[in-house]
């Protein structure tokens, strides 16, 4: 508890130095300096001054709504969809050989140039953001899996084997515990990720979310509320990141941890 508190205090302090400098530059604390106009860098304590209106206005909770259920939404489907395929592909040699490629290739296209691929498909709703967010989302647990179970430890398959175990033993004590840890390195990065896919999607169109009024704030040329929705962004990205790493600290208790240093 008391190591915690003691990294919960340095993040703190980290935190409000970076405002600290943020505002300071940008002419805050009333001492004149100003090394960057608040036209180009809002000053931090305006941003977060955009918070009140911004919530009394009742947009607020309808644009988090929709980003949230948007990457929510892609993040779950991208990661039952990922794992199942990296795991049928990676059990089935043949099929995998020829498939390969072709998802090989669909990863390496920019997810924001498939936006306006998948609005016509899906709409200006929040169908094609939970696209966008699942074709994020898929191939990087995909992948995870696919390699997890291919890097698997041949020599624990084999003590398995040796010890008369079936296909049901070597997935429950081998297969599985290994693929966890991969899909479970996958989903820190896959929640960001399907936060970014929903706010491009609504960049691109749509009539909601952060994304889209992010853009309409950038386009009046609105720093403030433009760097208020970053703050926001940057929160939920944080705090989703940080409960996946409690799930995954629960869930994956049995798996030993190494420390490097002090």
């Amino acid at each position: 508890m008391g190591r915690t508190w003691s990294l919960a205090l340095r993040r703190t302090a980290l935190i409000l130095a970076i405002f600290g400098v943020w505002e300071l530059v940008t002419g805050g604390f009333g001492l004149g300096i100003v090394a960057v106009s608040p036209a180009i860098l809002a000053r931090p304590s305006a941003a977060l001054g955009e918070l009140g209106p911004y919530a009394e206005s009742g947009l607020l909770w309808r644009d988090l709504s929709t980003t949230l259920t948007e990457s929510m939404v892609g993040l779950v489907l991208g990661i039952v969809g990922g794992a199942a395929l990296g795991l049928v592909l990676a059990y089935v040699r043949p099929i995998s050989e020829v498939v390969e490629p072709v998802l090989v290739s669909l990863n390496s296209l920019p997810r924001i140039a498939v936006a306006p691929i998948l609005l016509p498909l899906f709409g200006l709703g929040v169908a094609s953001k939970i696209a966008l967010s699942f074709f994020t989302v898929f191939f990087v647990v995909f992948f995870n899996t696919y390699l997890g179970i291919r890097s698997v430890d041949p020599e624990l398959v084999k003590a398995v084997l040796v010890m008369g175990g079936g296909r049901a033993h070597l997935a429950r004590l081998v297969v599985i515990p290994s693929v966890f840890s991969w899909i479970f390195a996958a989903l820190r990065t896959s929640v960001s990720f399907a936060l970014t896919g929903a706010v491009v999607g609504e960049f691109i169109g749509a009539s909601a979310g952060l994304g889209y009024r992010l853009n309409i704030a950038a386009g009046l040329l609105d720093t403030k509320r433009v760097y208020l929705i970053l703050l926001i962004l940057m929160v939920f990205s944080v705090t989703l990141v940080e409960l996946a790493k409690r799930a995954e600290g629960r869930l994956l208790r049995w798996r030993p941890t190494a420390s490097l240093g002090t």
